[in-house]
C-alpha cells in the first residue's frame, strides 16, 4: 500500500492510519498513534528499507527495521529504534560493553560489529549470514568467524538447519 498509494504526499501517514485501523479490527485494541508519533521518521525509513533495492550499489530490501517497529507496536517489545541505523552505510564509531544477564561481575566486551550481530540475531532469530553481512557491510566470512566465536563462548546456539533454523542467544547461568 505504501508504494502504490495514489497521493504524492502523505503515504507514510496513510499507511500508519491503515495499520492502526487494521490492527484494531484484528482485536489489538491497545494500538494507538503514540509510537508512530514518537518515531515517524524511523517508521518512514523502515518502509523505505523494506521496499528499496539497488543492485548497482549492492543494496537489498530488508524488513528487519520494519519488524522491530511493528514488534514494539503490536507486542510491546522494547526494541531500540534509532533512525541512523537505517542508513545504508551506517557504522557505529565506538565499542560497546554488553552485560550478560545474571552476571554483573563479568562484563564481556564486544566490538561494534559483534554487538550489532547480536542485536540483529536477538531481533530476528531467523536472520541469515548473508543478510547480516549485507546489513553490516562486512564479509560473510567475518560474520561466520564471529558466529563461531559466539558459539565457542557459549553465547549463541544454532537450532535447526542452516537454511530453515534459527539462532538462540544463551543466557549465562550463575554457578
Amino acid at each position: 500500500m505504501w508504494q502504490i498509494h495514489v497521493f504524492g504526499e502523505g503515504n507514510t501517514r496513510t499507511t500508519a492510519v491503515f495499520l492502526i485501523k487494521y490492527l484494531r479490527k484484528l482485536s489489538f485494541k491497545n494500538i494507538n498513534n503514540d509510537l508512530f508519533a514518537q518515531h515517524s521518521w524511523y517508521f518512514r525509513n523502515a518502509l523505505v528499507r523494506a521496499n528499496y533495492a539497488d543492485i548497482s550499489r549492492n543494496i537489498d530490501k530488508t524488513e528487519i527495521y520494519l519488524n522491530r517497529f511493528l514488534s514494539n507496536l503490536v507486542f510491546g517489545e522494547k526494541n531500540v529504534l534509532k533512525n541512523r541505523e537505517l542508513h545504508v552505510n551506517f557504522v557505529e564509531t565506538e565499542n560497546v560493553v554488553v552485560k550478560q544477564e545474571n552476571d554483573t561481575a563479568n562484563n564481556i566486551k564486544f566490538g561494534v560489529n559483534q554487538e550489532k550481530m547480536l542485536s540483529l540475531i536477538e531481533n530476528t532469530p531467523t536472520i541469515t549470514v548473508n543478510e547480516m553481512a549485507k546489513l553490516l557491510g562486512i564479509s560473510e566470512r567475518a560474520i561466520e568467524k564471529n558466529l563461531a566465536k559466539f558459539k565457542e563462548m557459549n553465547i549463541l546456539t544454532r537450532i535447526g538447519s542452516d537454511k530453515t533454523g534459527n539462532w538462540k542467544i544463551n543466557e549465562k547461568k550463575n554457578e
